[in-house]
């Protein structure tokens, strides 16, 4: 009778609201809700929410309302720091067109809260007449915002602003968005009036048809990562404007526009990342002009793809042989390679690459721990560049699911790796990724107990 009642000891009610609130923000919205039912003490409690996850697996119209109906029922009196939406649209599921658009609702409701962060990943094209509300990018509160708009079409797309009013904006992310060109000389220039940016991404983002190019300009943006998914991209051009830069990573393709000019980076500049998973070809101009920017920074981290690319161009053009520089202040260099290349096969061509330089102090091939992510990195790449629609991924990588399928973020040396394979996996919304123990998946058991010996 002792033990039964010690079981029917409520211990979790007992913790303070901070606590217990604490917890739910690692809950999504709906299963927040629910928590009302357990006791009168849970009846309020997530109205309280600081942070709030909103998942809708159906993008359906019921999922909206309870959107709405969160919103208008939280406690106003508590500060807002975050927001999440997402929706998540995998299988072949007719969308019907929505009249009502939620997307607006919570970026008004966060610009009227003093949102300090707010990440929206949603698939949009079922959405009629889509304008993104001015509020958002007026937001004097807001430190970190992501806009990641799925399959959207010519007739919905809203045009990027062509400067923004965020003076506490430290991170943007921006995936699928078209800027406008802002100024007499025909450059895109919407980052300039960002005073305390720091982090920049953009991805798959095109320019407005007569615009030059596109002008990054910011006092106090350290790091920058750039990319698209294919050749079609029209920002030929990048001018940088950005004294503080200190890392900038290519992702998605092999570069399609020349390095900035090192005059427009100083001395700052110290990494250099080629996170290109996918595409063959790359401009001779273009190449040499990058290997000149190598030149002038101390780490570098290049995919198997990318070195593979470089290597090729410069062993069929002797003339480009010519120009190589030497990387005498390349301190580090790392590749991420698939896990079955050869690791010999890698030294030649990375001493193919630095024969006119001293080596490295320190070179490193993946990491056996970064081997699942890499391996689903460029899964991705492969069945996008072939254009398969439907894929159903399995992966015996607990880690690499969570990310994909919630996305889960982990504040460490996976977060650049993981936030790829998320970028690649989110860019059509046919593709699904299960999750099976590796007594299920034999190939991958296989490989496992081989790396063994």
């Amino acid at each position: 009778m002792k033990r039964q009642k010690k079981s029917e000891i409520d211990r979790l009610s007992d913790l303070p609201d901070h606590l217990l609130l604490h917890i739910m923000q690692f809950m999504i919205a709906k299963h927040c809700v629910q928590t009302c039912v357990l006791s009168k003490r849970w009846k309020n409690l997530w109205k309280c929410l600081t942070n709030i996850k909103l998942f809708d697996p159906y993008n359906g119209v019921i999922f909206d309302e309870f959107v709405s109906q969160f919103l208008s029922c939280r406690d106003n009196s508590v500060p807002l720091h975050n927001i999440s939406y997402k929706n998540n649209v995998r299988r072949n599921y007719e969308i019907p067109p929505k009249t009502t658009n939620i997307l607006v609702e919570i970026m008004e409701y966060a610009a009227s809260h003093n949102v300090q962060q707010l990440e929206i990943k949603a698939k949009t094209d079922h959405i009629r007449n889509l304008e993104l509300p001015p509020s958002i990018f007026n937001c004097d509160s807001l430190t970190s915002l992501t806009l990641f708009l799925r399959g959207v079409s010519k007739s919905t797309t809203k045009m990027f602003p062509k400067s923004l009013n965020l003076p506490a904006l430290k991170t943007l992310t921006l995936v699928q968005f078209t800027f406008f060109t802002s100024s007499d000389n025909g450059y895109a220039e919407p980052f300039s009036t960002c005073n305390m940016l720091n982090k920049l991404v953009i991805f798959a983002c095109k320019l407005q048809d007569d615009a030059q190019g596109l002008c990054i300009s910011n006092s106090k943006l350290s790091n920058l990562a750039i990319g698209t998914m294919n050749r079609r991209s029209n920002i030929h051009k990048v001018i940088l404007c950005t004294p503080k830069l200190k890392s900038l990573t290519i992702i998605g393709i092999p570069p399609i526009f020349p390095a900035p000019s090192t005059c427009s980076l100083t001395n700052l500049l110290e990494e250099l990342k080629f996170d290109c998973m996918y595409g063959s070809t790359m401009g001779e101009d273009i190449l040499i002009s990058w290997l000149h920017l190598i030149a002038k920074v101390n780490i570098m981290t290049l995919s198997y793809k990318i070195l593979k690319l470089m290597v090729n161009i410069l062993k069929n053009n002797s003339s480009m042989r010519a120009q190589l520089p030497s990387f005498v202040k390349l301190k580090s260099l790392k590749v991420e390679a698939y896990p079955w290349k050869c690791d010999d096969r890698i030294r030649e061509m990375v001493s193919y690459l630095l024969q006119n330089s001293p080596p490295p102090a320190t070179f490193d091939i993946v990491t056996v721990v970064k081997c699942e992510a890499t391996v689903m990195k460029y899964a991705l790449a492969f069945v996008l560049s072939n254009g398969f629609e439907r894929v159903i991924f399995e992966d015996d990588c607990q880690q690499v699911v969570n990310v994909l399928c919630n996305d889960y973020l982990y504040v460490n040396e996976l977060d650049t790796l993981l936030s790829t394979c998320s970028f690649l996996f989110n860019s059509n919304d046919n593709y699904n990724i299960v999750y099976v123990m590796r007594q299920v998946n034999m190939v991958a058991q296989n490989l496992a107990r081989a790396s063994l010996f």
